[in-house]
């Protein structure tokens, strides 16, 4: 007799359980993201906390919050958590159309969730940073929308800051395909987040401070929303386009050079997969011949 859930089997297989995976590890990514700008933000100058205003607290932050991220959505979705590496994998063939639409929807609302999550978590810091504020900075935007979204200091252009965007996701799209061709020195096992942890330092540190870096317009758009909100739409700026657009443009030219670049030559001396390496979205997970891996167990073949 045949097994029911064979022939029905459960709709979490397929897109939907997907779009839950990037919902919750673009939540992670904002809760511990957002979170590191809260503890930047929020409370130097209140308590004595000496490490609390350095800008290495956000970078390391932001790096921990996207391996954190791509940890808990890995295995299922990829874990993209970033509508830029979507339509990049997309725009090169590597990911289908029809997903790309729901997983961005999912980044997004992963985002918007997390937002509103640290909103009442730090609800008495952000008040009392509302009432410290300096004057014409009331509104809850004005006072602390930098612990939600991302702006550009004040004598950086939209050029600068369309640019340092551009660049940054498309330095982080490109180095994820290097990442994951696993033609090319591919990461073993399970290190794969941790690298790109550290992909996000290294463009946090060098193209970080213009801007506050995106690099994700869910990252930005789904906080900046939660903030519209409960500011009465004060966070939708004349920037608010910028870290949406310039990502996801960037995004798919780091991918084509990519692809165009190493991956032809590459191809051109006949390189093929090293080892038993497998790539799954942005996973590259190293296959053994003796063992498998089943929800939790691991078993010897064969026993």
């Amino acid at each position: 007799m045949e097994n029911p859930a064979l022939e029905k089997p459960s709709g979490l297989a397929g897109v939907w359980g997907e779009c839950i995976a990037e919902f919750l590890g673009t939540l992670v990514l904002i809760l511990f993201g957002d979170g590191c700008v809260a503890t930047f933000g929020l409370f130097t100058g209140i308590d004595p906390v000496p490490f609390a205003k350095n800008w290495m607290i956000i970078v390391l932050g932001w790096g921990l919050a996207v391996m954190l991220g791509i940890y808990v959505a890995g295995a299922i979705s990829g874990a993209h958590i970033n509508p830029a590496v979507t339509l990049a994998f997309a725009a090169r063939g590597k990911f289908p159309w029809s997903k790309v639409i729901p997983y961005i929807v999912a980044q997004v609302l992963g985002a918007f969730v997390a937002a509103a999550i640290l909103y009442f978590v730090y609800k008495g810091a952000i008040d009392n940073a509302v009432v410290h504020a300096a004057a014409g900075k009331k509104n809850v935007a004005d006072a602390v929308g930098y612990v939600f979204y991302t702006s550009p200091k004040s004598f950086v252009g939209t050029f600068g800051a369309f640019g340092d965007e551009f660049i940054g996701t498309a330095l982080l799209t490109g180095l994820i395909f290097a990442l994951v061709d696993a033609r090319n020195q591919p990461v073993q096992a399970n290190l794969n987040p941790f690298i790109i942890g550290l992909l996000i330092m290294a463009i946090g540190a060098s193209f970080g401070l213009n801007t506050g870096y995106a690099i994700n317009p869910a990252r930005d758009f789904g906080p900046r929303l939660w903030l519209a909100i409960v500011s009465g739409g004060a966070s939708l700026t004349a920037y608010t386009w910028i870290p949406i657009v310039a990502p996801l443009l960037g995004g798919v030219v780091g991918a084509f050079i990519y692809d165009f670049t190493i991956a032809k030559v590459l191809e051109a001396r006949h390189l093929h997969s090293v080892g038993g390496t497998e790539t799954h979205g942005e996973s590259v997970r190293e296959a053994t011949p003796t063992t498998e891996t089943r929800g939790r167990s691991v078993r010897e073949r064969g026993l």
